[in-house]
């Protein structure tokens, strides 16, 4: 029997703060049945108010310190009508964003997004006609004029649809817009943009009195809001599968959530909800800090001055890509454009005169390289080639990182790097193939194909140039290899491994995982397909695409094995890989 055969009861004493685990302080209260009341917009203007007023971590909108430049166009909301602004950057108007899906559904015409492009731009800053909005858009607009904010920010309408210039510059901009913004708009329960923002709540989720208790009440309990990819129902939150909607929940500063059953606030100090269910406060301790939809601010408080914190950036950018990757995306080449502005304030993060190359940062280039695909993900390439096989961004699925990577293996050389973007780099415009590599001197191992079961491969290495034995323990496919095409590759080929970093295994006991307890080491390597031979009477290292990762161990090398008895065999691996050939071999 799994979770959902049962029925959630929530039983509480409305206004009456409980404190459960954590010893968290939490209210519960009476929802009041329709996200368009007048008592939700009550709700919602006091929060704003406490928001405004005492929140120091929240930044006021144009307040000193807050100078960027505003949005290029902007809907002015006033006077009853809707129409398309593009001077308005050269004023100082509080306006709001608004975070949508777009849709459409074939079936649901009515959901269709209306557009700007250049032949509609002199008609819109004249009058957006009212009919041709979605239901969205709509209620969008009518929840600014309840709050009282007279300019609002939709993509749609406010960057031209058919203009690559256009487009490009308010994609790099994107950060900054929903950064400003008095306050975004999220229509998280809304897939299509024609299911609007309102919603009425369901009778299961009223609370009734129970009879005989002096002001206790019962209902179903409604959704949570989700703050960990686990606790994720797409049905309640479609909006927060959407990738280019991650950005835009991380950099906005408030954001008013129309759920499913009810109005979620989230802000840089706390998260606040109409039932009290979803309440909370912000933490900045990076390593609880684990919401994956807003308020997180872990990021902002790291110093890249301090070299020990060199750690803490780079493990952060493994969970935003983490957390990113696992996310829908309609269009393959938007996956940098759709996380272009958390780029640029990682930048500010790392060490000066560091790089952003295909989603891998230069400074930890090698480390980085080491992501891979959780088992069972059997899918292809993108049709389209967007970047190196060494970038986690050739793939179209979710991507990990050892939580315990600790570094690399002492022969390994990165000797060159290189990835030419037309543009900004975080934008991912990689201008030609061959101009992403890098470029290594290490041990390669040769390895063939095992099946012990239908399609089912592993590797096994062909110990004839290896003196010693050493085995996989892992490996983790980037792709599944038997799909036919370019990237197919045959049962009976030879590849190679090469091995480039170490894992800090903590004992079992050792849960906590800290290295001043109880552990060992592991080698961690790449799997690699030749495309090119060395050219003859040239000093030009062959060519190899990446195809997995992989774990390599002495052989027979699992089971219940004391810390040192561990250490020894990593030992004897790492004696063997240092005496391995190394030569110099690129990756595209």
């Amino acid at each position: 029997m799994g979770t959902d055969d049962f029925l959630q009861l929530d039983i509480f004493h409305p206004g009456v703060e409980v404190r459960p685990w954590l010893n968290t302080k939490k209210t519960r209260h009476i929802l009041p049945g329709a996200t368009s009341s007048e008592t939700t917009f009550n709700t919602i203007q006091n929060w704003m108010a406490d928001c405004l007023l005492n929140h120091t971590n929240c930044l006021k909108p144009h307040s000193p310190g807050n100078d960027k430049p505003l949005p290029k166009r902007l809907l002015e909301l006033s006077n009853g009508c809707v129409v398309l602004r593009e001077d308005a950057a050269h004023k100082r108007h509080p306006y709001a964003c608004l975070s949508h899906c777009w849709g459409p559904s074939p079936r649901r015409p009515e959901s269709t997004i209306l557009k700007t492009k250049r032949a509609t731009l002199e008609k819109f800053k004249l009058k957006v006609p009212w009919d041709q909005l979605t239901k969205t858009f709509q209620d969008a607009v009518e929840i600014c004029r309840r709050l009282s904010i007279n300019f609002l920010w939709i993509d749609s309408l406010c960057i031209l649809q058919d203009s690559i210039d256009d487009w490009a510059q308010n994609a790099a901009e994107v950060g900054s817009i929903y950064e400003n913004a008095l306050l975004t708009i999220a229509a998280t329960k809304s897939k299509e943009g024609c299911e609007g923002c309102y919603t009425t709540t369901d009778l299961q989720y009223h609370a009734l009195s129970v009879p005989g208790c002096d002001n206790i009440c019962i209902r179903k309990k409604p959704p949570s809001y989700p703050v960990h990819e686990l606790t994720l129902d797409q049905s309640c939150f479609p909006l927060l599968d959407r990738a280019w909607v991650y950005q835009e929940m991380h950099l906005s500063v408030r954001i008013l959530h129309f759920c499913s059953q009810e109005v979620v606030w989230a802000c840089r100090s706390a998260r606040k909800s109409e039932s009290g269910i979803s309440d909370a406060e912000a933490t900045n301790n990076f390593q609880y800090s684990t919401d994956l939809h807003g308020w997180d601010t872990s990021w902002k408080d790291l110093n890249p001055i301090e070299n020990s914190l060199q750690n803490d950036t780079r493990t952060l950018w493994y969970r935003i890509v983490e957390e990113y990757t696992r996310l829908h995306i309609s269009f393959p080449s938007d996956i940098f454009p759709a996380l272009a502005a958390l780029t640029q304030r990682m930048y500010n993060l790392r060490p000066p005169q560091d790089l952003f190359m295909a989603g891998l940062w230069k400074r930890t280039l090698l480390l980085d390289m080491m992501w891979k695909c959780p088992l069972g993900q059997n899918l292809g390439r993108p049709p389209k080639w967007r970047a190196p096989t060494w970038s986690w961004a050739s793939l179209q699925a979710q991507v990990i990182w050892d939580p315990q990577l600790s570094s690399i293996f002492e022969t390994i050389q990165l000797l060159d790097a290189c990835c030419e973007t037309e543009g900004l780099p975080e934008m991912g415009n990689i201008m030609v193939k061959e101009g992403a590599t890098i470029t290594l001197r290490a041990p390669l191992i040769k390895a063939t194909w095992l099946k012990p079961w239908v399609r089912s491969r592993w590797p096994e290495i062909l110990t004839s140039q290896v003196n010693g034995k050493i085995d996989v323990n892992r490996f983790y496919p980037d792709y599944d290899h038997d799909l036919p095409g370019e990237y197919h590759i045959s049962w009976q080929s030879v590849f190679f491994l090469v091995p480039i970093a170490i894992s800090w295994i903590p004992l079992e006991d050792n849960y906590e995982g800290s290295r001043d307890g109880p552990g060992s080491y592991r080698h961690l390597g790449l799997g690699l397909r030749r495309i090119t031979e060395n050219s003859i009477g040239t000093s030009s290292p062959a060519v190899y695409e990446r195809i997995g990762y992989v774990e390599i161990v002495e052989e027979h090398g699992e089971g219940n094995l004391s810390v040192q008895e561990a250490q020894e065999r990593f030992e004897r691996v790492s004696a063997v890989l240092r005496s391995l050939p190394h030569i110099s071999l690129t990756i595209i």
